[in-house]
């Protein structure tokens, strides 16, 4: 008995100590796990400071430059100065949060750190990923930052989609001449989104940055807010707000992550919205299915912004083509004395306004393209020009430079016209010989002809209709369109008509009169599996005897 209760002791230990390591080993797996959140990371709802401070010179935020491949290049031109304090940031696409793969970085000539990339088991502590597989990561370049020009240039391996959402450079620099700047800055990975197309997510909408501490309003003459997003789409809502002030970047209020290569950076003057303490930011869903805010910058500067000089020094327009997007490219330089912020250019096709892009910061003797979409919608001649500051938010030394010489250009119209046949449907069965085609036709060519089966019919604006004799059986209506350009396009629909040469008429099937032409299926029962139900037998007589064989060996050895 005693060695009984020994060896159960024995059993205890070992139960326990395996039971111990078992929960090292969880809590272990735990804390490897947690730098990875689908709402969020550090934090589901707020991007924190990172970084706060006061500087006798300024706060350099530069980058791009939308979705690229890799190996990625983005180029920077930092002022002169002591750097005191720098980070770049790197936004990747992972493509599934399960994905794993590499990221190395070059830095004004100098390799950083190889970083493996886990997803959701990812444990690098300058890696922020969140949502599918969204990566944002930091690097401390502050030794390596040097004025003047600077390349950063990005390269991804493994299983990872691998393209780079932007890079983005802040530094903190000194310099003995410059501006007293107090600043913030705030970073994370925030996925705010909603329910998701399968609905199984519960919705993340708001985010804040907020920036601690006390300001003296009345010894600042400029305050800029400067933010990036990743994965913003175009078209769809999300608002920005700093102290419950909506922000406009430019006339567009509503749609502030809305750059179409899912990178945006932009700055904005809140020098009328800044409070004597507790200043925020906040970012709203709206309309989105996903947008992360990544990085938000506060900087309030005793002197007003200087003089700089803005001028649009090439624009480059491919073959244009009516109904098509397409993507004209700008050069704006600053030829002034001072770095210029936060400013919009613009694309004016026939004296109005196409569209717009915004330019963070531009530095003295330095320029950035910017791409403008237009989608014509009509072929022939158009007159099209570029400004820079369209709105004229900035002061500069020039005021009459902004736009180049306007382009006389020509659209063409390769697109072909839509044809919608609105009745009768597509297999309809009727029990008539004679019914009303009837649709619409979009172009963008005003001189359009369209037939049907052959024959012309007159246009109503977009409306078209005409009547069509049908035979017995299966008809088929063919409907053409031609544009002024030569462009055609056909539809065709079935018809099915009941009424025989003789004037008589089928009756129609309940089915069939609805339109439905439906093939019955006749199901038929398939006779007993014989041999199956053999081997079942021969499965509960193996079972029987098996019962009974252990049942006798049981017996024996009492």
């Amino acid at each position: 008995m005693k060695q009984f209760h020994n060896d159960n002791k024995k059993i205890a230990r070992i139960f326990l100590s395996c039971a111990v390591i078992a929960v090292l080993l969880l809590l272990s797996v735990n804390m490897a796990i947690a730098d990875y959140e689908f709402d969020g990371f550090p934090k589901t709802d707020e991007l924190e400071e990172v970084e706060q401070g006061s500087v006798k010179g300024g706060v350099y935020i530069d980058g791009g430059h939308g979705v690229g491949l890799s190996p990625y290049t983005q180029s920077f031109n930092v002022p002169e100065g002591e750097v005191k304090w720098a980070r770049l940031y790197v936004g990747v696409w992972g493509g599934k949060k399960e994905n794993t793969g590499s990221v190395a970085v070059t830095f004004n000539d100098k390799e950083l750190e190889t970083l493996e990339l886990e997803g959701e088991a990812d444990t690098n502590s300058n890696v922020y990923c969140s949502s599918h597989g969204v990566y944002w990561i930091y690097y401390d370049v502050t030794d390596n930052t040097t004025s003047g020009p600077i390349d950063a240039v990005v390269t991804t391996s493994g299983e990872i989609d691998g393209r780079m959402y932007g890079v983005v450079l802040v530094a903190v620099y000194e310099e003995s001449d410059g501006e007293e700047v107090e600043y913030w800055i705030n970073d994370g990975n925030v996925n705010l989104h909603g329910e998701g197309w399968s609905g199984e997510y519960a919705t993340n909408d708001e985010a804040l940055a907020e920036f601690a501490g006390t300001v003296d309003v009345d010894t600042f003459a400029a305050a800029r807010l400067t933010v990036v997003y990743l994965t913003g789409t175009p078209g769809l809502n999300d608002y920005l707000y700093f102290n419950d002030e909506k922000l406009c970047d430019g006339d567009n209020c509503d749609d502030i992550a809305n750059s179409k290569q899912s990178f945006d950076i932009k700055t904005f003057d809140v020098i009328d919205y800044i409070e004597k303490e507790a200043n925020k930011a906040t970012f709203e869903l709206g309309d989105e299915d996903y947008v992360h805010p990544v990085l938000a910058v506060l900087s309030l500067h005793t002197e007003e912004e200087g003089d700089s000089d803005l001028t649009v020094s090439n624009v480059a327009v491919p073959i244009l083509y009516t109904g098509s997007t397409n993507t004209i490219s700008a050069t704006i330089e600053n030829i002034g004395d001072d770095p210029a912020y936060g400013f919009q250019a613009a694309l004016y096709v026939d004296s109005e306004v196409v569209s717009t892009a915004s330019i963070s910061s531009l530095a003295v003797d330095r320029n950035k393209t910017v791409d403008f979409t237009w989608k014509p919608d009509r072929e022939g001649e158009h007159v099209l020009w570029v400004y820079a500051d369209y709105n004229d938010k900035k002061a500069e030394l020039c005021e009459i430079n902004n736009n180049n010489t306007p382009l006389t250009v020509n659209v063409i119209d390769f697109t072909p016209p839509e044809i919608e046949i609105d009745l009768p449907e597509d297999g309809e069965i009727v029990d008539t010989d004679v019914i009303t085609v009837s649709g619409t036709i979009e172009d963008t060519s005003k001189n359009i002809s369209v037939l049907v089966n052959g024959a012309p019919v007159i246009l109503s604006g977009k409306k078209w209709s005409a009547p069509v004799s049908l035979y017995y059986g299966y008809n088929k209506i063919i409907v053409n369109a031609v544009d002024g350009a030569n462009n055609s396009a056909t539809e065709f629909v079935l018809v099915k008509s009941l009424v025989h040469p003789s004037g008589e008429s089928e009756s129609i099937p309940l089915e069939e009169s609805k339109g439905i032409i439906d093939t019955a299926m006749t199901v038929v029962k398939a006779p007993v599996d014989k041999i199956g139900r053999l081997f079942f037998g021969l499965g509960v007589l193996i079972i029987i005897v098996s019962i009974a064989a252990v049942y006798w060996w049981r017996k024996r050895l009492k």
